[in-house]
Parts: structure tokens; sequence; C-alpha cells
């Protein structure tokens, strides 16, 4: 058993306020080892005040090593997403929109729901059914289109 408890005890308790105070638990770590330790071992206390210096990282997060093959690859796929030759994967929600008001699909009075399935079955384009409605109003404010509301409380969209 220790001999001089009380007085080990009284340097603990002084030394944890110290501790403490550094937000990094590696670094309260590497302290206490060192302490407690003879430090030659784990590193000097040079070592631990650079270690304290760092910002400490966001728990849950590791940080991730890649190799340098890795990151070239990844590096030169962004190259290529970036180049003149890539293709756009087809037109916005909005577009879609207007190219539908240009080709007359309003005529007929249209939900939401029948703009969504139209566009998914005759364009072969997904959308959901919240992409389209900024466009419907602002196109009913300007005029261009009317809204009703149906039996089943839901607006559908006439070209005026």
């Amino acid at each position: 058993m220790i001999s001089n408890f009380d007085e080990v005890k009284k340097q603990l308790s002084e030394l944890s306020e110290v501790i403490n105070k550094f937000k990094s638990e590696a670094v309260q770590l590497r302290i206490v080892e060192i302490v407690l330790g003879d430090g030659a071992e784990h590193g000097s206390a040079d070592d631990a005040q650079n270690d304290a210096s760092k910002p400490a990282p966001k728990p849950g997060r590791r940080k991730a090593t890649r190799s340098k093959a890795t990151l070239k690859a990844k590096v030169d796929s962004a190259e290529a997403k970036t180049s003149k030759n890539t293709r756009s994967s087809g037109k916005g929600a909005v577009a879609t929109v207007s190219e539908l008001v240009d080709n007359g699909f309003f005529e007929k009075p249209k939900t939401i729901n029948d703009i969504v399935s139209h566009c998914e079955e005759k364009l072969a384009r997904r959308f959901k059914s919240n992409e389209f409605s900024g466009k419907l109003g602002r196109l009913t404010r300007e005029g261009i289109l009317d809204r009703t509301k149906n039996g089943d409380g839901q607006y559908e969209y006439t070209q005026t």
C-alpha cells in the first residue's frame, strides 16, 4: 500500500484541476501517463503541449486515412466530373413544368400527383410532388395557370 497516501491524494487533486482544463481526453491521458510514468517511453511534455494546441476531434468521427492512390483516384474523378464533356442527367422539375405548359399538358385540369405520374410514365423522370409546387404557384400568380380545388380538396391546375 502507499505509505504517504494523504500526500499523494492531495497532489492528485491538485493535478486533476490542471488536467481537466484540457478539453481533449487524449491530451489529458497523455499528461497523466507522463506524470505517473517515467515520461520517456510515452513522449515528452513538449509533445503533450503540442497535442494540446491542436483542436479536439469531433466525437463520433474518425480521421480517414487514405493511401496516395486513393486520393489520386478521387482527384481524377473530380476532374472528370468538371470537364466539358459531361452532360447533365436531365431537366429539373421547374424546366419540366415549363415544358408541360408549352406543350398544352394543362388543357385539362391536372393535380400535382397527375404531373408526377406523367413525368414518371411518359418522360422517364422521377420527381417528388414538392418539387413542382413552387413553380406551379408562380405560374398561377403570373396568370399562366389557374387553380381550383377538386372534390378531394386537392388543387387542380389548368392553363388560362
